[in-house]
């Protein structure tokens, strides 16, 4: 859902609802406000909603409908009715001034890609994030529709795992290369089905511990320069002096049917100048990650209904149609 912030002193103009002829509230005792997991009523009997996410920011607001414009493929702007979404009163986290918002992309009922999707035929969606590093005036760009698909040469299509009760983007992640190297994505090389979850929302890739310590010792064989260990803010993440990116290795994602290419502009983020980390960490908590640094510079389009994730390599600061 949308969420505009209102609790941060906001760079862009701030959605006003009294100034608007089409914004709605919607009730609480609607079938909309009831299909939330965490809902409430005001005193004025409006949807109040609550939604956390996995990097603790919050919002609280109201639940509502509104008139959208969106721009299109052919240069003419598509007006959509009745959009539901959260318009935010009390919003706390990892928000900046540039943030005007955010836009739910799972596959839950009232997220934009199943409403838009519900309204001209197809779930589907396209995304082309831009590296970390690329020029702050240069934005990515998402497309939603039949024009959203993916196709062509240099395609990889992987197949979405579907969970009882889950809507996130899980696919099946059976090792990552170094170079030439293949590393499984566990030691005893039996893989679960739906393993790891591509989230735009999340910048690092989270993998088991073992599994990341072993791309670790290997990225540390192919890579000639010393790793940092006299600074004490980067603890054991592998990390480089370096004043330009590093130039190698390559490193490549093997997805259930789909090799996924990650160059080092996606896997090694420089948190301050001349330092280059691996963009990647362990973790135990079981929730493994595809995060955006390694999602850039690729096309990724998702197809809900044939249940698909495809990936095709491209420079996304440039237009890619």
């Amino acid at each position: 859902m949308y969420t505009l912030p209102w609790l941060f002193k906001q760079k862009s103009p701030m959605f006003e609802p009294l100034s608007s002829k089409t914004y709605t509230p919607i009730p609480c005792d609607s079938m909309e406000c009831n299909s939330l997991f965490d809902h409430s009523c005001s005193p004025q009997k409006l949807c109040v909603y609550s939604y956390a996410y996995a990097d603790s920011s919050v919002t609280k607001g109201v639940l509502a409908r509104e008139t959208v414009t969106f721009s299109s493929t052919n240069g003419e702007p598509v007006v959509v009715r009745d959009i539901i979404f959260g318009c935010g009163h009390n919003n706390s986290g990892n928000f900046n001034k540039n943030n005007m918002g955010m836009i739910g992309l799972r596959g839950g009922p009232l997220s934009l890609v199943s409403q838009i999707g519900n309204l001209y035929g197809s779930k589907m969606f396209s995304q082309c994030l831009v590296p970390f590093h690329a020029d702050p005036h240069i934005s990515g760009t998402i497309s939603f529709g039949n024009a959203s698909d993916v196709s062509g040469e240099g395609v990889a299509t992987t197949p979405l795992v579907s969970k009882e009760g889950q809507t996130p983007y899980l696919v099946t992640l059976e090792g990552i290369s170094v170079g030439d190297n293949f590393v499984p994505f566990n030691s005893s090389k039996m893989i679960s089905k739906g393993n790891i979850m591509i989230d735009s929302g999340t910048p690092a890739t989270y993998l088991p511990p073992e599994f990341y310590d072993r791309l670790v010792e290997e990225s540390k064989v192919q890579i000639s320069l010393s790793p940092i260990h006299d600074d004490p803010n980067f603890g054991t993440q592998l990390c480089y002096r370096s004043e330009t990116n590093l130039e190698g290795p390559i490193l490549t994602a093997h997805f259930e049917g789909a090799d996924v290419q990650l160059m080092p502009i996606q896997t090694f983020i420089p948190p301050k100048d001349g330092v280059f980390c691996f963009a990647m960490a362990g973790t135990t908590d079981g929730l493994y990650i595809f995060g955006n640094f390694a999602q850039s510079n690729v096309l990724i389009g998702f197809d809900l209904d044939r249940r698909t994730v495809s990936f095709k390599p491209t420079d996304c600061t440039k237009q890619y149609r």
